[in-house]
Formats: C-alpha cells, structure tokens, sequence
C-alpha cells in the first residue's frame, strides 16, 4: 500500500514539474514573439517619427516597450531553467528508483519502465517526443480555437440582444387581418406582462421601413438609403434593448421630429448631428396626382452597436413621429417588446405570456429574427473542431507508430515476460497504458497551454495586434474558458490516444514466446 501511495505520488510530482516546464517554454515562445513585435513596431515609430504625432507615435508602440519586454523574456529564461533542472532531475531520480515501486502494479510498472527508461534508442524516443508535442498542439489548438469562438458568439449575442427584444408580441394577419394593436389594447397586455415575475421590461414600437435622403436642393449632393425607422417609447424602451447606451454623438433619446441614427448610414447619407433627413412615407391622394408623404426628420444623435446591418440601416425616432409618416391616425404599435431574466428561455416564457394577450396574438424570439445567422455560428464551431480534431488524429498515427517500433524493439522482453508466466491480456495492457501515457502527457501539456494562450489572448493579444473595433466593434478577441468544453476535448483526446495504441498492443500480445525468444 505504501508503494502503491508513493508511487502515485512521484507520478503525480512528475507530470506536475513537466507541465511547469512546458508552460515556461511556452512562456518563453510568447515572449520572444512580444519582444520581436515591440522591436519591429518601436523601428517603425521611429522611422515616421517625423511624420507623426506624439499621441500616434504612442499608439504605434509604448515607449519602453522593448527593455519591459526583455525584462519579461529574461525571467522566463530563469524559471525555464529552475523548471527544467528540478524536472530532469526528479526524472533521473524516478528511473533510479522506478523499481521500489513494483507492487503499484505490473502492467503500470513496466510501461513506465518503458517511458522513461534510456533503453530504446534514440529514434523511439524522438517519436515519443513527436507524439506527444503532436497531442498537446492540437489540444491547445482546440482549446484557444474554440474558446476564442465562444467569446465571439457570447458577444455577437450580447450585441444582437441590446438591439432586438428578447420577445416580440404581435398580431398575427392571418387571424385579424392587421398589424396594428390599438393603444388600449396595447396599454393593457404591457400592464398585465408587467406583472409576470420573469419579466423586466416592456416596451411598444413601431417600424417602417422607406427610402430617406438628406435635406438638400442641390440634386449632385443628394443621396438615397433605405431605412429602418423605428419608433420607440422613450421612457419604457430603455428597459427592454439597450440602444441609448450605443449612442456615441448627441442625444439618446429623441423627441417627437427627432431622429437618432447609426453612424453608418449617417456617413452614407452624408449627414451630421443638427442636419436633417427626409424620409418618404406613405402616398397621398391629391386632387391632379398621386403624392408621397415626406417628413423631416432631425439628427440629434449617432449611434454604433457593432453589428453592421443594424448601424447601416437603422434609425429610431418617437412612436408619434412614425404614425405620422404612415398617416395612422387612429394610432397604435406594431408589437410589444419584452425583456425576460433568462434570455435561453423564451419559448417557455412566450407561451407563458400569450394568457395576457387576446385571441389571434403570436410572438417570436430573439433567435427567430435571425436564425441564419445562430445556425451559421453554430455551423461554425462545429466545423472548427471537427478540422482541429484532425491534428489529434495525425498524433495519434504517431502515437501507432511509436508503440509498433517499441513492441519490435521489445519483441525480446515480451517473450521472456510471457516465458515468465506473463498472459497476452497483461501484455496488451502494459502497451495500453504506454500510449494511455503517451496522450495522458500531451493532453496535459495542451490543457496548459490552451489556458496560458487563453489568458494571453484575452489580457495581452494588443502587444502583438490590434483588433479593428470598426470593423469586428469590439478592440480585443473575447475568450470564454468554459470547464465542460475543456473536459470533453480532454476526454476525446485521451479516447483517442486509447484507441490508436489498440493495434499495436493486439499485435504485441499475439506474439508466441518461443518466436519472440528467438528475435534478434
């Protein structure tokens, strides 16, 4: 029993000071990139020193930067250097005493015997080596790919969900043969979801979708755009999407006459805070022709959520504003938007809702507005480990041939062992556990790496790129780090070291004492 603890202990020690010397490595890499990038970027800020300013020359690389990072690199030399001497020397004391630690089990003992031991030659080991680099690689590969991935989904999700409601309530035209909830009705069904636990705002809207154009008589200057004009209750609105916070110039919440657009469009239309835009509405009958509504509309504010539809094409005005270009005079919304705790359970929460609406009412989800665009992220990530996971396969064809040129190399021991009493089964499992091992390492070793790269992505990334916010509208790469994807991609690589290292075990196992005895 004693044995079996220590021996698991020293295991335990053993991959733990190998994993503190892969992360110093890796530390060291991640350093020596950081360095190279700092130096390139402060020869270049020198180089057009003439032609910058001090804040843009400071944008370009922080002054500094390169003797900081040397700094960095140096001690990551110095605990490269303490790992490596403490791991290659309680390496060295665990092959001189491996044999104190035969009663933790014969298939384990000579399987580690064969990891560690310098027996074998140089080529073994190299393959080893190879093997298990290549499933630490594709294991930090899907680590960061897919973490990384998730971050940008979360976001791309937060951002749709600041525009668009968790829920929309509205009248279903094939049952009542309108759009249009009257304002009573309409003031009612808010009162009464009001009042549901899960709910944290209601709101109603209107859209209309037309042609806008800025306000000049000049027709070389005029330009055209297709909206999304959205009228909105100022009061209620900002409890349900979260549009006054993307606001970036000028007011965030218009008057009746008022107009805040995104700053995509704004540009496109040539417009700016103070102008004004006309928007077409609906046609009116004169008594000689057929004319178009038109209402001008003011800038008091530019907005930027990121998403690149919603700022190309989007503005939001007053309810009043909207009912007066579609000429509803008797008023009323387009639908009701709600806002629900717990944005994964809308359907559960739409079909609580519909008691408190009338007959011939329906709503739709966030995820039903788009669901191309879920579907494709989803795609997406699938995808990404499936082509990743191939990086794992190819290590594990390594780990195959790893353990066929040790079983040949073996082919001697395995004969003596099954001379000795040894049956085929504890042979196959002793080449079991010698690849269990082999991805057991390099799993490990590509957990922590994939965390460090994690953490140096989501903290440090700008000191080797900027992300442009104008065009993804976010400045860094979001990592999410979820435990259960660490653990899955975990155990499927381990499954599959498992796996590769069937082969050659069957096929040591097979082999007759007497044949083995008599390789040379």
């Amino acid at each position: 029993m004693l044995a079996w603890l220590g021996g698991l202990l020293a295991d335990v020690l053993l991959l733990a000071l190998f994993l503190a010397l892969g992360l110093a490595l890796l530390n060291i890499l991640v350093d020596v990139i950081v360095l190279v990038v700092g130096i390139f970027r402060t020869v270049e800020a020198h180089r057009l020193a003439g032609t910058l300013t001090q804040e843009a020359a400071r944008a370009i690389v922080e002054p500094g930067r390169v003797k900081g990072d040397v700094i960095h690199l140096v001690k990551s030399l110095g605990m490269a250097l303490v790992a490596a001497l403490a791991y290659f020397g309680f390496l060295r004391a665990r092959r001189k005493y491996l044999h104190l630690f035969v009663e933790a089990g014969f298939e384990s003992f000579v399987s580690k015997r064969y990891l560690v031991a310098r027996e074998g030659g140089k080529l073994v080991g190299l393959i080893t080596v190879v093997s298990v680099l290549g499933v630490a690689v594709g294991t930090m590969a899907l680590i960061v790919v897919l973490s990384v991935m998730e971050g940008f989904d979360s976001t791309l999700v937060k951002k749709f969900m600041g525009v668009f409601s968790h829920i929309s309530v509205q009248v279903d035209p094939r049952y009542l043969n309108t759009r249009v909830i009257p304002e009573a009705e309409g003031a009612r069904i808010m009162e009464a979801m009001s009042h549901r636990p899960f709910v944290k705002g209601v709101a109603p809207i209107i859209d209309y979708e037309c042609v806008v154009r800025n306000d000049t008589t000049t027709p070389a200057n005029r330009r055209l755009a297709f909206a999304l004009i959205r009228g909105i209750d100022t009061v209620r609105e900002p409890t349900v999407t979260q549009f006054t916070s993307y606001v970036t110039q000028g007011e965030a919440l218009p008057k009746d006459g008022e107009v805040v657009m995104g700053e995509r469009i704004a540009q496109r239309l040539n417009v700016f805070i103070g102008e004004e835009i006309v928007a077409m509405g609906e046609p009116v009958q004169t008594a000689n022709r057929v004319a178009v509504k038109q209402a001008k509309l003011k800038v008091v504010g530019l907005f930027s959520s990121g998403l690149y539809d919603v700022d190309d094409k989007f503005m939001y005005t007053t309810i009043k504003s909207v009912q007066d270009l579609r000429m509803m005079e008797d008023g009323g919304y387009e639908a009701i938007h709600v806002k629900v705790d717990q944005p994964e359970m809308v359907y559960d929460y739409g079909h609580q809702l519909l008691p408190d609406v009338p007959r011939g009412y329906g709503f739709r989800t966030w995820q039903d507005i788009n669901p191309d665009f879920f579907s494709a992220l989803w795609t997406e990530k699938v995808a990404m480990f499936i082509i990743l996971l191939l990086i794992i396969l190819v290590a594990a064809l390594n780990i195959i041939g790893t353990l066929v040129m040790t079983v040949v190399q073996k082919t001697r021991d395995i004969g003596v062992l099954k001379s000795m009493g040894a049956t085929s089964g504890m042979i196959m499992r002793i080449f079991l556990w010698h690849g269990f091992q082999i991805g057991l390492l390099g799993t490990s070793l590509g957990v922590v790496w994939g965390l460090r790269l994690c953490r140096f992505v989501e903290k440090d990334i700008d000191k080797i790129f900027n992300l442009p916010g104008g065009v993804y509208g976010i400045d860094r790469l979001p990592v999410i780090v979820e435990p259960s994807l660490i653990a899955t991609l975990a155990a499927c690589s381990l499954v599959i070291c498992v796996v590769a290292s069937l082969i050659p075990a069957w096929q040591a196992a097979r082999l007759h004492p007497v044949e083995a005895l008599r390789y040379d």
